[in-house]
C-alpha cells in the first residue's frame, strides 16, 4: 500500500544488459517496495524488469521507422511518451539515466506540460555521456543545456563528476551518489554451475561486460595469455554483446581451452557466485558495476586504476589495481592471485563487507529519495 507521502516516479533507463540499466531497475524496484509509484519508460523492458507489479509499472516507447528520415529518431517519440506518462499519471518526477537521449527527452516533454503539470527532471550520468559524447561538438552543447536545464544532476563518482565539470565547463552541482547492486538468490549452487563450465579443479576468473571498446577485450585475451600454468585457471566471460569478433584473437593466443563465453546472460549471479577472482582490464571506467557484482558474492578484482574504479575498491585490500594498459601487471596480479587461495579469500571477504557497508541498497537508495524530496517539497 503507497505511503500518503508516497512520489509518482518516472525512470527512463537503456533497458539492455549493462550497468545503468541494471542500476536503474534495481532503483525502481526498491522505491517501489518503499511505497511509491514507479514507472519506467523505455522502448522495451528492462532486462531486470520480469513483471509489472501494484507499483510498479513499464511504458513501453514505440519507434516508428519512417523512410523520409534517414536514422530513425528516438527522442522524438520517447519525450511524446514522458509527456504523456508524466500528465496520466501526475508524476512528481522524471528520473533519466544517461544525457542522451534521456535527458534531452525529459527536457523536452517537460516544456509540453502545463506549468502546474511539469514534473521535475533528475538526470544522472553514468559515463559515456561525459567521457565520450562530451567530446564530440555534434553533442556536447545539447548535453550541456540538459544538464543546465535538469533540476538536479547526479553523477555515479566523484571522478565521474570532476570530469563533467571539466569537460561541459559545468557549474553544478553534481551530487555524487555510487551505483549500489542487489543480487538476486542463485537457482543453483556454485558447483553446478562450475560443472556447466567444465571448471575442475581450476581458478574460474570472471569478466562481465558490453564489450564495448573502452573495456579492453583486447587487453583481457593477452592479459590472460600470459599467465602460467594455462592449466591453473579458466576465463569466463559474461558478454553483453556478441563476443564473435574477437573470436580469432582466441585462437592466435590459443586460448580455445582456456575460455568459456557466455552471451546476454541475464542471471549473471549464478556465475559470479562460483566465481573465484574478477579481471577488469579498461581503458576508461565512472564506476564499473561489474566490479561491485562480484564484490557482493566476495569475490576479489584485478582492475585497472582508472575512473571511479579506486572508489570501489581498496587496492590491496578489497582488490588489486594496477596501471591502465599494462598486459604484464595485469597478468602479474592475478597469476599471484590464481596461486595464493587464502590471499584470495582474505581479499574476497573484505570486497564483500565493502559492498555491504558502502553500496548496499539501504545506504544508496535513501539518497535518491532524500534528493527527490528536497526537489517535490
Amino acid at each position: 500500500m503507497a505511503t500518503p507521502d508516497a512520489l509518482r516516479i518516472g525512470i527512463s533507463c537503456f533497458p539492455s544488459v549493462g550497468g545503468s540499466g541494471t542500476l536503474a531497475t534495481a532503483l525502481g524496484q526498491d522505491l517501489a517496495a518503499r511505497g511509491h509509484d514507479v514507472h519506467f519508460i523505455c522502448y522495451e523492458r528492462p532486462f531486470r524488469l520480469l513483471a509489472d507489479g501494484p507499483r510498479l509499472h513499464f511504458h513501453p516507447v514505440v519507434v516508428n521507422d519512417y523512410d523520409v528520415l534517414k536514422f530513425p529518431d528516438y527522442t522524438l517519440p520517447l519525450s511524446v511518451r514522458m509527456a504523456e506518462v508524466s500528465r496520466d499519471h501526475r508524476l512528481d518526477l522524471l528520473h533519466v539515466h544517461y544525457a542522451v537521449p534521456h535527458a534531452t527527452a525529459a527536457i523536452l516533454a517537460r516544456s509540453m506540460l502545463p506549468p502546474e503539470g511539469q514534473p521535475r527532471v533528475v538526470t544522472t550520468l553514468h559515463g559515456t555521456d561525459t567521457t565520450l559524447l562530451g567530446h564530440d561538438p555534434g553533442y556536447a552543447p545539447a548535453i550541456r543545456h540538459a544538464l543546465t536545464c535538469s533540476d538536479a544532476v547526479t553523477a555515479v563518482s566523484a571522478s565521474l563528476r570532476a570530469e563533467t565539470e571539466r569537460v561541459f565547463d559545468f557549474p553544478g552541482p553534481i551530487e555524487v551518489i555510487h551505483n549500489f547492486f542487489v543480487p538476486r538468490p542463485p537457482r543453483r549452487s556454485a558447483a553446478e554451475v562450475r560443472r556447466e563450465l567444465g571448471v575442475d579443479g581450476e581458478v574460474l576468473v570472471v569478466h562481465s561486460s558490453n564489450l564495448r571498446p573502452g573495456k579492453r577485450i583486447d587487453l583481457l585475451l593477452e592479459t590472460v595469455s600470459r599467465v602460467r600454468p594455462r592449466d591453473a585457471f579458466k576465463l569466463l566471460v559474461l558478454a553483453g554483446e556478441s563476443f564473435a569478433p574477437y573470436a580469432e584473437r582466441v585462437r592466435q593466443l590459443e586460448l580455445e581451452d582456456r575460455l568459456v563465453v557466455r552471451e546476454k546472460v541475464t542471471d549473471i549471479e549464478e556465475y559470479l557466485q562460483a566465481a573465484d577472482i574478477g579481471l577488469f582490464t579498461s581503458d576508461t571506467e565512472s564506476f564499473c558495476l561489474s566490479i561491485l557484482e562480484a564484490m557482493c558474492f566476495g569475490c576479489p578484482s584485478v582492475s585497472t586504476r582508472v575512473g571511479g574504479i579506486p572508489e570501489v575498491v581498496e587496492d590491496n585490500v578489497s582488490g588489486v589495481l594496477v596501471p591502465a594498459g599494462d598486459a604484464r601487471a595485469l597478468a602479474g596480479a592475478l597469476e599471484s592471485l590464481i596461486h595464493d587461495p587464502s590471499r584470495r579469500r582474505a581479499l574476497g571477504e573484505s570486497a564483500r563487507a565493502r559492498a555491504r557497508e558502502l553500496f548496499a541498497a539501504d545506504v544508496i537508495v535513501p539518497r535518491y529519495e532524500a534528493l527527490y524530496r528536497r526537489l517535490c517539497r
